[in-house]
């Protein structure tokens, strides 16, 4: 099959690269891409043809494409992409606006066609294995979640748009969304959502973010303002579900930690890459003819409230509540 990646920045490449591991099952035919250099840069890799807009792409030339834009482009890109053909894989966030969003749920439900978002945790080794063994009933009941994800300035964006809350939502839409998704995932709406930011000249650095349900707890932590020096430059995440019977413990890498009664057991983790995994399976589901249930714009809906009521809680310094949910005894 063929498919075109719009935009040939640092996750085009990734989503390129992981395309290309796949052999001859997936060829990347074109890439959309108006910046010439990195086009050229980008062909030149993945040998494929360039275009600067996906308009002069004919219907059946691919049978998928892949949206790897800024997320203020999202909802227009999501958009012209269903025109051309019915599999669409975006980026997260899926847009940043509820108006956005409506406008993209209605084209996907007019035109029969479906757009997978990627939420990579949702298929990231350990963060997989961490929600079987929670479902499991490893741990018991989950009482409290605590979630963490900490680098430095990601200043490597083109035009610095990751910084820029206008274009990419900040910190919240663009590094708290992981774990908010996550915990969505594993537990469904919250009843009520709390959120404190620091900012430093209209840049968002650090975030706390508080997901209430009934008989647990969850604490989203994001920072973008950590020193040069971090966890060496790179990333640090760090996920923690305490439940009644036990812990479970995931710091990347390949072993997640099981506490519980007789002690903490390592537990070792199929070495693969959340980002193939992720790719993989929007192919199967385009191949297949079958919508990406997993991750497809209605399964992220929820985590887009539970963004906008904290984006909301910031801005007015109160706790929003949210449609009432079920109790988490019963994590299903």
């Amino acid at each position: 099959m063929r498919i075109a990646i719009w935009g040939a920045g640092k996750m085009g490449q990734v989503h390129g690269n992981a395309y290309k591991k796949m052999g001859g099952q997936v060829e990347v035919g074109y890439v959309i891409e108006r910046d010439e250099e990195k086009a050229r840069a980008f062909a030149n890799e993945f040998h494929c043809i360039i275009t600067g807009d996906i308009e002069e792409l004919e219907q059946g030339s691919v049978d998928a494409v892949d949206i790897c834009l800024p997320t203020h482009l999202h909802r227009s890109a999501v958009l012209k992409a269903l025109k051309l053909c019915g599999a669409v894989f975006c980026e997260k966030p899926i847009c940043l606006e509820r108006e956005e969003y409506r406008q993209i749920k209605n084209a996907v439900e007019d035109g029969g066609g479906f757009v997978m978002i990627g939420q990579v945790l949702r298929f990231w080794n350990g963060y997989v294995k961490a929600r079987e063994l929670l479902q499991a009933g490893a741990v018991g009941a989950p009482r409290m979640i605590c979630c963490s994800r900490r680098q430095k300035m990601p200043v490597w964006s083109k035009g610095n748009w990751l910084i820029d809350g206008q274009k990419s939502g900040g910190l919240l839409m663009d590094l708290c969304i992981h774990d908010v998704d996550y915990v969505c995932w594993l537990l469904g709406l919250p009843r009520r959502v709390s959120c404190e930011i620091v900012h430093k000249d209209q840049v968002t650095l650090h975030g706390l973010l508080t997901m209430a349900y009934e008989g647990c707890c969850a604490e989203v932590v994001g920072s973008w303002g950590m020193p040069e020096g971090f966890h060496g430059g790179e990333l640090e995440a760090v996920l923690e579900i305490v439940g009644d019977d036990g812990m479970i413990v995931y710091r990347g890498g390949d072993t997640l930690e099981l506490t519980g009664k007789k002690g903490c057991e390592r537990i070792g983790l199929d070495p693969v890459d959340g980002y193939e995994e992720e790719l993989g399976y929007f192919i199967r589901c385009v191949q297949g003819r079958a919508a990406p249930a997993r991750s497809d714009h209605l399964s992220v809906e929820g985590t887009m409230e539970v963004l906008w009521a904290a984006r909301q809680a910031w801005e007015t310094k109160e706790t929003v509540a949210l449609e009432p949910q079920g109790s988490v005894d019963g994590t299903g």
